[in-house]
């Protein structure tokens, strides 16, 4: 049974404006060397989904550069492969989509010439490795219509941000779908992730554009329970969204754990694929200190680096001091200056002598380009 996959590029922007404000989430970096849509994209070319369609909004032009025709996740191909799908506006159809039901309306006409007979719906705001192969199995073995990806999930501080928690019972089988400004306790803490046939999919979008439904969360799922059967998928592994800026530093933090880091890239039939760039190896000079930390090619060290994520062309100059931060591409620590619980955009100048610190919850944040 053939499967295609829709990816959302754009869907949680608005959640992490300071990472997003020059590119799609699609295409934060992550983990010093890899962008978010690497995961999803790894994991559906490994579950042998090789027809991907990219539905893209705006500011997708580092996505378009990252990702190409699609060869580093061997998803260039005559038939099937990645396509872009931009949004398309003219004067009847109003403006750009703000939803994922919107998006997917915007992408109908490929996803009806698809001759696919299932269709995979996925975000790009989750760091996993997720075997979509065995939600398709599940899928199937279920007999339901539509199966719903979801993590149990314990907060253990209050977290602001919109989350979609899915009720399941003990056969599995999802029974209400809840909707929460704000995260705490546990839950069962939905994934967006679906998977249903093509054929159903389609007359979902066609009925929502006659009735006018703008969410597929509220207006789709809850009529689709009433008149379908919709199987909860429970995904075990490791998982963290990066929705908002604080879980963003935790899960670079997170790849500091051997475990994690682990079962996340040392998977050899699940393994996760990136644009590779060629850049020299890193130099540590006479001063460097280095200390549990992940750190890209091309960067040049002669300070302290303690708990931390460095991506390529990081200098970081002598008597300088990073400690539990994330340092994008191309950033100058200067001689004397320390940070402390950092994240900073690309091509930062940091200068001698800076002492910047945030705290446990709350990042301090640099944005592209500034100088301090």
């Amino acid at each position: 049974m053939k499967s295609m996959g829709i990816v959302f590029s754009n869907i949680h922007d608005q959640s992490l404006p300071e990472l997003t404000r020059r590119r799609t989430i699609a295409s934060v970096p992550i983990a010093a060397r890899y962008r978010m849509i690497d995961f999803v994209l790894s994991s559906l070319a490994n579950s042998k989904v090789t027809e991907i369609g990219i539905i893209t909004k705006t500011k997708y032009h580092s996505l378009m550069q990252h990702v190409g025709s699609g060869k580093d996740w061997d998803l260039d191909r005559k038939n099937g492969g990645i396509t872009t799908i931009a949004p398309f506006v003219d004067a009847q159809s109003g403006p750009l989509y703000t939803n994922r039901l919107e998006a997917m309306i915007n992408a109908r006409s490929y996803i009806e010439s698809s001759k696919a007979d299932l269709v995979i719906l996925a975000d790009c705001d989750l760091l996993a490795n997720v075997h979509y192969n065995e939600i398709i199995d599940e899928h199937l073995e279920s007999g339901a219509d539509v199966t719903a990806a979801y993590k149990k999930i314990k907060f253990v501080r209050k977290i602001d941000r919109n989350v979609q928690e899915l009720e399941v019972d003990d056969e599995g089988k999802v029974t209400g779908v809840r909707h929460h400004n704000e995260c705490t306790g546990s839950m069962n803490y939905g994934m967006n992730i679906y998977v249903m046939s093509r054929q159903m999919l389609v007359g979902i979008l066609n009925e929502a554009q006659t009735y006018g439904f703008k969410s597929f969360s509220k207006d789709v799922l809850p009529r689709l329970l009433r008149t379908y059967s919709i199987h909860g998928y429970e995904f075990k592994g490791y998982i963290r969204s990066i929705s908002v800026l604080d879980e963003y530093f935790k899960a670079n933090m997170d790849v500091l754990d051997r475990d994690i880091r682990d079962e996340i890239f040392d998977n050899k039939d699940f393994p996760v694929f990136t644009h590779v760039l060629d850049s020299p190896p890193t130099q540590y000079g006479p001063k460097a200190q280095v200390k549990n930390s992940l750190i890209a090619d091309g960067c040049y060290i002669n300070g302290v680096v303690e708990n931390s994520v460095l991506f390529r062309g990081v200098r970081v100059d002598e008597g300088a001091s990073v400690k539990n931060c994330v340092i994008l591409n191309d950033n100058i620590i200067e001689n004397g200056a320390s940070l402390d619980h950092v994240v900073t955009d690309k091509r930062v100048l940091v200068s001698r002598e800076r002492r910047l610190s945030g705290c446990e919850g709350y990042p301090f944040f640099i944005g592209w380009g500034e100088s301090l």
